[in-house]
């Protein structure tokens, strides 16, 4: 009982701290949610009986969810843990699979002797990786491993396309018997006071009807006098100058096409500079494009790519209209960039 006390209290003097260096006064739901965690940790410390696998952790971008996983992470005193973001796990995992590996042992060499497993962004639009979720999930809760897992959504919303819902909801059934559910539903974007994204992505910018100076001052590439083609994957796709310092595409020639999460993964991993070109009012074009820059802004920012956008509209614009809930959190995103204008 004692080491259960002194670890609860460790965690929590380790929020308090750092949310005093942030200037964060943390809310009642955000204090329970450290709670929680204390009380999901606590067993496998002490040896003691354990109620939950996991906590599931959803909200509005910038509630505090990404602080405060983090921050757990980084304190838990566990030898065997691994953080990991939703699209870069799930195309190991696809990937491993596509060598021969069954599903049990391709999650097996993914997850390895992993006491806990932290989750960011837990997001499904693609029913390969809904597929896949059940038999992951199985396997953690068997195994004891705990989970905790961010999302935007309860889970009841997850893989929300009435084409494939259906097929998910015992894995929601699993989610709500195994893990703890808790919502953080405050007001403020924390986001936008703290700065989040500490990384290359923030150093990107929002360019609205710019100059050619502006450009020429952040060096920003110039189109070529005709597209280019560059492989990805097994797709050829159009750039408008040659990839060098940057990944130069047109916003139509990335969204329009039938790009997908795999590919945007793959260029991260080659080019840590993006420019793309003409971005409309999202409003104005299908689900599907907009569904597509929303996985595009998902894998840059994961990845800390730094990424500069030109259009012709402010980002209220850009964003107004889409019925999409994950344009909220590519909205909050977005917001970190710097802006230049004429």
């Amino acid at each position: 009982m004692e080491t259960r006390r002194q670890s609860a209290s460790a965690f929590q003097q380790v929020m308090q701290q750092q949310a005093a260096e942030k200037n964060i006064v943390l809310d009642g739901q955000q204090l329970q949610l450290i709670t929680r965690l204390d009380a999901l940790i606590a067993p496998v410390l002490s040896h003691a009986q354990r109620f939950h696998h996991g906590l599931y952790i959803w909200g509005e971008p910038g509630r505090g969810k990404s602080f405060i996983a983090d921050a757990f992470f980084n304190w838990a005193p566990l030898a065997q843990k691994k953080r990991v973001h939703f699209h870069l796990f799930f195309r190991e995992l696809h990937q491993i699979i596509a060598r021969g590996s069954s599903v049990e042992a391709a999650i097996e060499a993914c997850i390895g002797r992993c006491q806990l497993l932290c989750f960011d962004e837990f997001h499904l639009h693609d029913i390969g990786d809904a597929m896949l979720i059940k038999p992951l999930l199985e396997q953690l809760f068997q195994r004891g491993v705990l989970l905790v897992a961010t999302s935007n959504h309860p889970p009841e919303n997850l893989l929300a396309n009435p084409l494939y819902h259906q097929r998910f909801l015992s894995s929601i059934a699993l989610i709500r018997e195994k893990m703890e559910v808790i919502a953080l539903t405050g007001e403020k974007d924390y986001r936008t006071l703290t700065h989040e994204a500490q990384g290359a992505f923030r150093y990107g910018g929002l360019l609205i009807a710019a100059t050619q100076a502006q450009r020429q001052r952040l060096e920003l590439p110039a189109p070529a006098e005709a597209p280019l083609p560059l492989k990805a994957g097994y797709r050829i796709l159009e750039t408008l100058s040659p990839a060098g310092a940057f990944l130069h595409f047109s916003f139509n020639a990335l969204c329009a096409a039938p790009t997908a999460v795999m590919d945007y993964l793959q260029l991260c991993e080659q080019y840590p500079q993006w420019l793309v070109e003409d971005v409309p009012p999202l409003a104005r074009v299908s689900p599907a494009i907009q569904q597509r820059f929303i996985n595009v802004i998902d894998v840059l920012y994961d990845l800390q790519c730094r990424l500069f956008l030109t259009t012709n509209y402010p980002l209220a614009t850009l964003t107004q209209g889409v019925e999409l809930d994950d344009i909220q959190r590519t909205h909050s995103r977005l917001n970190v960039l710097p802006v230049y204008q004429r």
